[in-house]
């Protein structure tokens, strides 16, 4: 699989400034530490900081709610490119607030459109494959949208907004269910099961639910290479090689930190249809045109579990609980 090279030698990109938005969550992390393999001049931000986020370094604090805060920081740090990684992104949380969830998902990715098209910088938008019902994948960026929960209806209107602030130098980049290694240890899919494995819960993974997992480190190659192609712009989707289904992913993920499967449960998303509401039931994605011009190519999924890693917090219950915890504990030499 191809992965973006480091910086030339002559450091072509090292005056290039990146504003990363969402630094300290799982993509935006990975977007941090990808700009910084190529050299760029990453200027990172989150709501809370980061003193050291491992890979980049502080994670500047700063509350995007706050308009005048927002565009001031932007207006002096003047960056090339505007990357957009935060979002309330949890469907579950947006339903517990959806006016708080509305600011950062929707008006704060309108304004920093608005300050990247006055500013005449790039600015990459992140939104998400729930902006389909899951009927007809697999989908392509010119279909059309039918959102079936809030958090859906909501990245929508993001695109929509931002597509029509910045009418040129402007992406919105669909992307599926991520993998990968969280600051936080419990923010993907491998962390939430194995932290539920180990509190004594028996995960339930639904058969007929679809999805087509890319890691978080793949997606971040993808968009440091839109900031270097200035040619392509609009409206586009991003996965990885592979559909799987929800119990399938976990079953991957059991068998890569050698766990016994008999701790996964298979459902069905009818068995749980009155506590988890209508769920799309197959979100997949046709990734023409944006893969035919990249050097960044998916990633299956044999690659994106091989980069998963335990979480700090669980290395204890890990080893005790492992049908071979010595392969895993001598690869990442953890012990």
């Amino acid at each position: 699989m191809y992965r973006l090279e480091e910086g030339l030698e002559h450091d072509r990109f090292a005056n290039v400034k990146i504003a990363i938005l969402g630094a300290s969550g799982l993509l935006g992390s990975a977007v941090c530490r990808a700009a910084l393999r190529r050299k760029y001049k990453v200027h990172p931000f989150s709501f809370s900081g980061v003193e050291n986020l491992p890979g980049v370094g502080p994670v500047q604090s700063l509350d995007l709610l706050q308009g005048q805060e927002l565009t001031r920081t932007l207006f002096d740090l003047w960056p090339e490119v505007i990357i957009n990684c935060a979002a309330v992104s949890s469907p579950d949380t947006v339903d517990e607030d959806p006016v708080h969830a509305r600011r950062v998902n929707v008006d704060t990715a309108e304004k920093l459109a608005q300050i990247a098209s006055h500013l005449g910088v790039r600015y990459l938008h992140v939104s998400s494959d729930l902006v389909f019902d899951g009927t007809a994948s697999p989908y392509r960026s010119t279909d059309i949208p039918a959102p079936i929960n809030e958090y859906g209806r909501q990245k929508l209107d993001a695109e929509t907004r931002v597509l029509r602030a910045c009418e040129e130098n402007v992406v919105v980049l669909r992307i599926t269910l991520l993998n990968g290694n969280s600051m936080t240890g419990q923010r993907s899919q491998h962390e939430k099961l194995l932290h539920a494995m180990a509190s004594g819960q028996t995960p339930t993974l639904f058969e007929d639910e679809y999805r087509q997992p890319s890691s978080a480190d793949n997606v971040a190659d993808v968009l440091v290479e839109l900031c270097e192609r200035p040619q392509l712009n609009g409206l586009f989707h991003w996965a990885g090689s592979e559909r799987l289904s929800r119990y399938e992913l976990g079953l991957r993920i059991f068998e890569r930190f050698s766990l016994s499967s008999e701790f996964l449960a298979k459902g069905k998303r009818a068995d749980l249809a009155d506590k988890l509401g209508e769920r799309p039931g197959n979100l997949t994605f046709l990734l023409e045109p944006l893969v035919g011009k990249l050097k960044t190519q998916p990633s299956d999924i044999s690659s994106q579990l091989e980069e998963l890693r335990v979480p700090d917090d669980l290395y204890d219950w890990y080893r005790g609980h492992a049908e071979d915890p010595s392969r895993y504990i001598r690869r990442f030499k953890i012990s």
